[in-house]
């Protein structure tokens, strides 16, 4: 391999090195919240007299989407999927910084029973960048834990086991 194969490779992997992806690079307002790596998904067991009724868990979980202050982006009846819009509203963040966070919701079935369902994932994902003169310095991917918490206790306190 030729020394000018390899300047391409070695310029784009040092552009990327030049993007820290530090926890301590979180400022204040989001360390309490901001957790960085993979998104996490939480299930929710879902009670008894919904798991036979799809559609009746189908609108909670929109309705419950919507009553956090968020739109959707694309949902899937058939599959039980729903993914929101970017957030950017949740926090608000001063100077150079960005915060946006997305959710995503899957009604599972029951692997014994297909016309019924089994539970409900719930993930929040959250990306944190910082720019100044537009170049990204800060890029961060993650998942917003308060987030996370408030939206899973609001389903399981509607469709959850008690």
């Amino acid at each position: 391999m030729s020394t000018r194969s390899l300047i391409a490779p070695i310029a784009c992997l040092l552009a990327l090195m030049s993007v820290h992806l530090f926890a301590s690079d979180v400022p204040k307002p989001l360390k309490s919240r901001f957790i960085v790596g993979d998104p996490i998904w939480r299930e929710i067991p879902l009670r008894t007299n919904f798991r036979a009724q799809p559609e009746k868990c189908w609108q909670t979980a929109v309705s419950t989407i919507l009553d956090n202050n968020f739109d959707i982006a694309t949902m899937d009846k058939d599959s039980g999927y729903i993914r929101t819009t970017w957030n950017e509203g949740v926090v608000v963040m001063g100077g150079h910084w960005a915060y946006k966070v997305q959710i995503s919701l899957k009604l599972v079935p029951d692997p014994a029973a297909p016309k019924t369902l089994d539970k409900l994932r719930v993930q929040v994902t959250g990306e944190l960048a910082e720019a100044n003169h537009g170049r990204i310095r800060v890029f961060l991917r993650g998942y917003d834990q308060i987030l996370l918490q408030n939206l899973f206790q609001d389903l399981q306190a509607k469709l959850g086991l008690q």
